[in-house]
């Protein structure tokens, strides 16, 4: 199977434009096609995420083929391989211990796509979640995009499959470093680091 295109974005003018850097060459280093594009901050950390279903959307209609978006703050380690859970419309890291309304059930650090029916429309999903979160007037949490996302699924009828821990693994998270010790893409977490410097 043709590997899908990496896609991500980052925010220009931020300390993700350096952060990025290490995907963009990762990609080249593997020889792997992608689209990784600079956007203009939306004015917020959490805007900016709010993004990425817009943005994931709008390259499956471009490439109307499978997508694999990875983190700005991510970075291939090896080169990747096709994997069963792409035969899917959606696969995305599960935290299987955590209940199914802890805010961090989904991981979207990375995240696969398919150009079906089924893939765009979760898509549409999440960006009518996104919106549902970011307008609600007693918001008060922080927003994450997969809250949005967990919340988008709820009666979502697609093929849905967990990403292997080896192509989501966060650098410093215990039980990944044990589960996942030679990882295909791992992530860095820069939003520790950033998130509130724009």
């Amino acid at each position: 199977m043709t590997f899908p295109v990496i896609i991500s974005f980052y925010t220009r003018g931020t300390p993700y434009e350096d952060e990025v850097k290490n995907l963009i060459e990762s990609c080249r280093k593997f020889d792997l096609t992608s689209e990784i594009e600079g956007i203009d901050s939306f004015g917020s950390w959490e805007l900016n995420c709010a993004y990425k279903p817009f943005f994931i959307l709008k390259m499956l209609e471009k490439h109307n083929r499978p997508l694999l978006w990875v983190d700005a703050d991510g970075m291939f380690l090896k080169k990747p391989q096709w994997q069963e859970a792409f035969d899917s419309d959606l696969s995305v890291r599960f935290h299987e211990e955590l209940e199914w309304g802890h805010p961090s059930k989904v991981i979207t650090s990375t995240l696969f796509a398919s150009p079906t029916r089924e893939g765009k429309e979760i898509m549409r999903r999440w960006i009518h979640q996104t919106h549902e979160h970011l307008l609600d007037p007693h918001r008060k949490l922080e927003f994450w995009d997969q809250i949005a996302l967990r919340d988008a699924l709820c009666g979502w009828e697609g093929i849905l499959e967990p990403m292997p821990l080896s192509y989501a693994k966060i650098f410093d998270h215990p039980s990944d470093c044990i589960s996942a010790p030679e990882p295909v893409i791992e992530h860095y977490q820069a939003s520790r680091r950033f998130k509130k410097r724009y």
